[in-house]
C-alpha cells in the first residue's frame, strides 16, 4: 500500500505525461517514463513507449469536446502504472520526482498551471501551487 505522499507523486506524473503529450516536453516525458517503467528491461521500455505513443496519438486524433474527458482517462491510467511502479519500486520516487520537474519546466507556461486538490495526512507533507510547481515532500514520520 502505498503512502498518500506516494499517491500524490504518481498522479502528478500521470498529470506530467499527459500534460506533456503534444508540447516540447513530450519526448523528455516519454524518454524519462518509459525509463523508469522498463527499470533496466529494454523490451519493457519499448512496450511502455508504444504506451506512451498510443496516449500522444489519442489526445492528438481528439475530438475538442471530449479532449478532456480522454486526458482525464489517460491521465489515471498513467498515475496508476505509476502507482504500480511505486509500489514495486519505491526507491524510483526520486527519479520521478526529478522526472516531473523536467518536464513541467519544459511545458508552455499556459500548460504549468491546472487544478488539483490533494489530501496530505499520517506526516506527508504535499504542496501544488497555482503556478502549477509541484513539492511533494516526506513529514518527519516517513523514513
Amino acid at each position: 500500500m502505498l503512502t498518500e505522499a506516494l499517491e500524490g507523486l504518481a498522479a502528478a506524473g500521470g498529470s506530467a505525461v499527459v500534460g506533456a503529450a503534444a508540447t516540447d516536453a513530450w519526448n523528455t516525458a516519454r524518454a524519462g517514463v518509459a525509463r523508469l517503467l522498463g527499470r533496466g528491461d529494454h523490451d519493457q521500455e519499448q512496450y511502455a513507449i508504444e504506451r506512451l505513443d498510443r496516449t500522444a496519438t489519442e489526445i492528438a486524433q481528439a475530438a475538442d469536446g471530449g479532449r478532456q474527458q480522454l486526458r482525464d482517462k489517460l491521465r489515471n491510467r498513467w498515475t496508476g502504472q505509476l502507482e504500480i511502479l511505486l509500489e514495486e519500486h519505491p526507491e524510483a520516487a526520486h527519479e520521478l520526482r526529478e522526472l516531473i520537474e523536467r518536464v513541467q519546466a519544459e511545458l508552455p507556461s499556459a500548460q504549468q498551471s491546472w487544478v488539483q486538490n490533494n489530501t496530505a495526512q499520517a506526516g506527508a507533507i504535499q504542496y501544488i501551487t497555482q503556478g502549477g510547481d509541484i513539492n511533494v515532500g516526506r513529514g518527519a514520520t516517513d523514513g
